[in-house]
């Protein structure tokens, strides 16, 4: 199992430099890489987590999405409480953008790409679970990193996004057993195929826009770094050992939170007024530095909760 993740891990960071390639040779202008993006959030993820829910429903299944959305919550708090702590001394203009770095993983745009390489049965399925946490948290106590008793979001409007109407559709054709015709299936499951590769390329194209100067961070940056790429990963495993979850559910969690930053910080920086150098920054190095950090994870989960 560790070898079939180590291998599309690679696999999807192979697409990644071929992006960087892209935006390098000029194909890859900033009009391509907008619309790509929207493409991808509005269309092609929707459409990969609609498809994976199209299965008959099953009480067992039902009761393993409770458990992943519930232990979901559970990881995500509590790295938000340990990143509130860790970076309660970092300069007051950093500390948001250090703090949802830290807390909040590349689970959407990344995750749900690696985990339908990686766990084509169920990864999405579980994926899609987790992103409904997620959005709960990133857009209530993320908030609260950098608003300061301003401007606050309305929860439902935020909720109100493809991919999680996309989830809660799926969810009640799940429950009801819904089936698309299979026309349907077809086109939704090969506009879903489009999300890995094409999540991948934009991602690279974003890496090639940094510039040295632009990237070479100072200890809050690189504390922020662990912090996302080996601390969250770890704790994670912790919890599942604790929560005694099922394997599969263990290595999905274990897997998102071993990604890095969500790229959501930028929304949130240009909302609030966050330090967009600092975002940059930690953005750059938590994708650059995860080329190392997700394989070494993965061999720690193989040890850990078994291959």
């Amino acid at each position: 199992m560790n070898q079939i993740i180590l291998t599309q891990v690679f696999t999807l960071f192979l697409l990644m430099g071929v992006g960087i390639a892209a935006r390098k040779a000029g194909c890859f202008t900033d009009a391509v890489a907008k619309g790509l993006s929207d493409l991808l959030m509005d269309f092609c993820l929707p459409a990969l987590v609609l498809v994976s829910f199209q299965r008959r429903f099953d009480p067992a299944m039902l009761a393993n999405a409770g458990r992943m959305l519930a232990s979901s919550l559970l990881v995500i708090l509590f790295l938000v409480l340990a990143a509130w702590v860790l970076f309660l001394k970092a300069p007051a203009g950093q500390r948001p953008v250090l703090r949802f770095i830290t807390a909040f993983s590349n689970s959407g745009f990344m995750g749900i790409p690696l985990l339908a390489a990686i766990f084509p049965g169920m990864g999405v399925f579980y994926g899609a679970v987790f992103g409904i946490a997620f959005t709960l948290v990133a857009f209530t106590f993320g908030v609260m990193f950098f608003s300061t008793g301003g401007e606050r979001p309305s929860l439902v409007r935020l909720c109100l996004n493809p991919v999680l109407l996309a989830t809660f559709a799926g969810l009640a054709c799940f429950m009801c057993s819904v089936r698309f015709p299979e026309a349907v299936t077809g086109g939704l499951g090969m506009m879903g195929a489009m999300t890995m590769p094409m999540s991948m390329l934009i991602i690279g194209a974003m890496l090639a826009e940094a510039r040295p100067r632009d990237v070479l961070g100072g200890p809050w940056d690189y504390a922020a770094c662990c912090g996302r790429l080996l601390l969250a990963p770890l704790l994670t495993m912790a919890v599942c050992a604790l929560l005694r979850l099922d394997p599969t559910i263990c290595r999905v969690l274990v897997i998102l939170e071993a990604l890095p930053g969500a790229t959501i910080v930028a929304m949130f920086g240009e909302r609030y007024g966050g330090d967009m150098a600092c975002i940059s920054r930690c953005t750059f190095l938590t994708t650059a530095l995860s080329l190392v950090t997700i394989p070494a994870m993965i061999q720690v989960m193989g040890r850990f909760i078994g291959g």
